[in-house]
Formats: C-alpha cells, structure tokens, sequence
C-alpha cells in the first residue's frame, strides 16, 4: 500500500495535452511533408553515392597496384569527378542527417507535451524544437566523436606502429649485434598490447553507443544541458529501467535490418534504375515504409523507457541525496533559463 502510494505521489500518468489527438503523436501535420521527402531522397542518395564511390575504388585499386612510376590511370577520373563528389558527400550528409535530426526532433516534442513531469525533482520536458534541434545536433557530433575516435586513434597508432616494425625487423634482421629473438619478443609484444588496446576501444565504444541511446531524447528535452552532463546522465539511468533488456536489442535488430536493407538496395537497383522507374520502385519504398514505421516505433519506445528510468532513478536516490536536489519551478512555469540557477544541483 505505501509503495502504491508513493508511486502515486510522483508520477503522473500519460495525458494528451488538449487538442492533441493519437494521430497527432503518430503522424505530426508538420513532420508529414518531412517523412515523404526522407523517403524518396534516401534511396536516390545512397545510389547516386554508389555510381560515385565504386569508379573512385577501382581507380584507387588501378592505382594501387600499377608499376611504381606508372601514370596511365591517373587521367581516368577528371577533376570534376572529385568536386562532384565531394559536394555530393557535402550535401547528402548535410541534407539527411538534418532532415533526419529534424523529424525527431518533432516527434520528441511532441511526445513530451504528452509525458509528465518524471519526478518532483526532476524539470519539466521543454518543447521548443528549434532550440532542441539545434542541441541535438550538437549531442550527435558530440556522441560520434566519443564513440567513434577512440577506436580510429588507437588503430591508426597500432597500424603506424606495425609499418615501424616492420621496416626496422627488415633493416636489422641481418645485423649480428641485434638478436633477432629479442627483437622479434620485443615487437611482438608490443603490437599485441596494441591490439588488446584496440579491441578493447573498438568494444568500450559498443558500449557507449549502446548506453547513450537516451542523449537524443536529454538534448531535445533540455537544450541547456552540456553535452558531457548529457553522456553523464546516460550512463547513470542506463539500467534503471528494465525495459532497456528489450530496447538494446531492438536497437541491434534496427541497425543490423537497415544495413541489410543498403546493402540489397545497393545490389540490386542502380540510380538509372531508380530515376526511370525500371526497378521495382514499390517494393523499395514498401520496405522503406516498413522500416520508418519500425524506427519511430523504436524512438517512441526509447522516449517511454528513458522516462521510465528517471522516475525509477530519482525514487531509488538515498534520503541524504535527495536533500541536495532542488525541487525545480512547477509546471508552466514561463522562465526556464532563470530555473537554471535554482535546480542545477538536479542535473545529474
């Protein structure tokens, strides 16, 4: 009874806001014309990248391995190509990853409208998607340096190393005064430790994108919040909710199906295809459809458990902790950024 009591004193079940409708929680008016462009503009770029990259890699294979001195492929690709590329990389990156960050942006706006106050301590969800859009695109570049550098810098190093070694193990290994066994245990040594380092990199960065999954949702719902307190905060509610056992997984089976879905896109369809409808265009976009409506699903859930795990977290919070906690302004409060002052001992 007083556990039902006390669950009852924090949190409040979900509501729709006036004038919002299931609909709109699913389908946004505004972030209808957005989904339509994703889906005709995805498939056209990862084809048109396709007719760019595979001459760019046979050229830099016909490179590779031509005679030392050799220039004949060298005017294989004019100069243009590579500033066609370059703009087309520019572009395309620009133009799908924002259009992307902007359709979550709505929809996490529009659902914290429907989710309430998690905790007493904790702030209210903020709804401005500008100002979210903007902090989630500030977290994404913040999340992909800490999840991809790593990895890159230590195996660049491992690698650096390797060609060191391998260019001295030929430049001594007839010199009497070096034991070629000692110098063999020694290199041999050396770039193993380089290599558990860099397995152990490459595994730590699954992990941080696994554990960071909730950044996206922490951006949009407070833009204030830096991007270290962000990855902090992520990583402290990870595990409170039990509902991560079904999202962490559900998250691998979305990335591993839309990688299958590239790579038979990429096989099986070319842009002059695509453009003149010779493909089976409604058999790309059905299962582009599919996949949509599988990742906003997923986001949807990803919103819930991440609220989830913070009324979970600040309930569980020793009594001692709790004093330190700022209860933040009620709800509807008109001056979010003078709140700052009074609850960041709340932001964890």
């Amino acid at each position: 009874m007083n556990n039902a009591s006390s669950k009852a004193s924090y949190e409040v079940p979900l509501s729709l806001p006036a004038g919002v409708t299931i609909l709109d929680m699913v389908l946004p008016p505004q972030v209808i014309p957005l989904l339509l462009l994703l889906l005709i503009v995805t498939p056209i770029v990862f084809l048109t990248g396709e007719s760019l990259f595979i001459p760019l890699i046979d050229w830099l294979r016909t490179r590779a391995m031509s005679p030392t001195g050799a220039e004949a492929a060298l005017g294989d690709l004019p100069t243009y190509f590579f500033i066609k590329l370059i703009a087309f990389v520019v572009l395309s990156f620009l133009g799908c990853f924002q259009l992307l960050l902007r359709i979550k942006t709505i929809y996490y706006s529009t659902w914290a409208r429907a989710f309430p106050r998690p905790h007493p301590l904790h702030v209210d969800y903020q709804t401005d998607s500008n100002r979210g859009m903007m902090a989630l695109i500030q977290w994404k570049l913040y999340q992909v340096a800490m999840v991809c550098l790593p990895p890159v810098v230590i195996g660049t190093v491992t690698f650096l190393v390797g060609l060191v070694e391998l260019y001295l193990f030929n430049t001594f290994s007839d010199l009497s005064f070096v034991g070629l066994s000692v110098q063999l245990t020694v290199e041999l040594f050396l770039i193993m430790m380089l290599g558990l380092f860099t397995l152990f990199a490459f595994l730590n960065s699954v992990w941080t994108a696994l554990t960071s999954l909730f950044g996206d949702i922490v951006a949009v719902t407070e833009p204030d919040l830096p991007n270290p307190i962000i990855m902090q905060r992520c990583g402290r509610i990870a595990f409170c909710s039990p509902y991560v056992y079904v999202l962490f997984p559900a998250y691998l089976l979305l990335v591993g199906g839309a990688l299958g879905e590239v790579i038979w896109l990429l096989n099986a369809v070319d842009i002059d295809q695509f453009i003149s409808f010779k493909a089976n265009v409604p058999m790309i976009m059905l299962l582009e459809v599919a996949t949509l409506a599988w990742y906003l699903g997923f986001n949807f859930f990803k919103f819930y458990t991440y609220h989830h795990g913070l009324s979970i977290y600040y309930t569980k919070l020793p009594p001692q902790l709790k004093e330190c906690f700022t209860a933040p302004p009620p709800t509807g409060s008109s001056s979010y950024s003078s709140a700052d002052s009074s609850y960041s001992s709340s932001r964890f």
